[in-house]
């Protein structure tokens, strides 16, 4: 006989059989309904604390769809869902009995799901009067337990093929995500710098934010008016100041160019200084020899004539 008490290894996710649970147990009682999720809570902490194998799960499922059976052909079963709750209780609890007698006592499975001891006890003295206390099923040769044995491979295929496909997404989401390009434009849009922080520029953008700085002073220079009523608004050109033409290389010092020109300036100072002798000016003009005489007399150092 195979052993239905607590596995210290579980052939089954818990979280898995829960659901399968859940599910198959809202079918068989209540098929109109939906599975709520505090049911499949419920569920989850009956298989963690028990730690039934899947034969044991499988076999009281067995049992709780046999005993739905016979009492809708009474036509007066019309169960709701707390009695759905102690109906698969009692029968996990019929299931782990049967395969195992060094099982739970009632006092256990009152405390994992709930239900008073009292009751438990009712609704098990029932349910084997019942079926006659007849609970042996031949696990290898039961069409209904094969039945659901199967119903669970291929239940847990599916939900494992599923969850292999969520998985494949979700690498393949975030394959995309680390592949994805790299974004290497730094400014997309046009950066505008504060004028005296140059820390980050690139060369162009200094080249180019000094060249629009030099345009806005020529073109503020050139829109200069003055206020109307000063100096500047009376005197147009007070002080004309031509701007330098740009110095061609074959002129310069040392060029015929500058040589006529330097020529022509020194033969106007020459006929100015000319004029301003014959003028005059030369009536006060001494030889340099006769003031040092003087100077030389005024500070007593005349040599008397015979020494001359």
């Amino acid at each position: 006989m195979v052993g239905g008490g607590v596995c210290a290894v579980l052939d089954y996710e818990t979280e898995m059989m829960a659901e399968y649970v859940a599910d198959m147990t809202v079918r068989v009682v209540l098929p109109k309904s939906s599975v709520s999720g505090a049911f499949r809570k419920f569920v989850n902490q009956i298989l963690s604390s028990t730690r039934l194998p899947s034969t044991t799960v499988l076999l009281g499922m067995n049992y709780l769809a046999k005993r739905v059976n016979t009492l809708n052909q009474s036509g007066q079963f019309t169960p709701n869902e707390g009695q759905m709750w102690k109906m698969l209780t009692v029968a996990l609890l019929l299931g782990s009995k049967f395969l195992d007698d060094n099982t739970f006592q009632n006092r256990s499975w009152s405390d994992v799901s709930g239900i008073a001891v009292a009751e438990l006890n009712t609704m098990e003295n029932e349910w084997l009067r019942h079926i006659g206390w007849t609970l042996y099923v031949n696990l290898d040769q039961s069409h209904d337990y094969n039945a659901w044995l199967k119903s669970w491979k291929e239940w847990e295929e599916n939900k494992k093929f599923h969850q292999l496909q969520q998985q494949q997404q979700q690498s393949q989401i975030a394959l995309r995500e680390r592949l994805a390009p790299i974004v290497t434009n730094i400014h997309p849009e046009p950066v505008r710098h504060h004028p005296l922080a140059f820390q980050g520029w690139t060369h162009e953008e200094i080249i180019d934010q000094e060249r629009n700085g030099l345009n806005a002073r020529i073109a503020h220079a050139g829109a200069y008016r003055g206020r109307e009523g000063s100096w500047q608004g009376q005197y147009p050109n007070a002080w004309p100041q031509p701007q330098a033409p740009l110095t061609p290389p074959d002129s310069g010092y040392g060029t015929p160019e500058y040589l006529n020109s330097a020529a022509s300036v020194n033969a106007s100072y020459d006929e100015w200084f000319a004029q301003a002798v014959n003028g005059g000016y030369n009536r006060h003009y001494k030889p340099s020899g006769h003031v040092q005489a003087t100077a030389a007399q005024q500070a007593g150092f005349l040599l008397p004539a015979a020494r001359l």
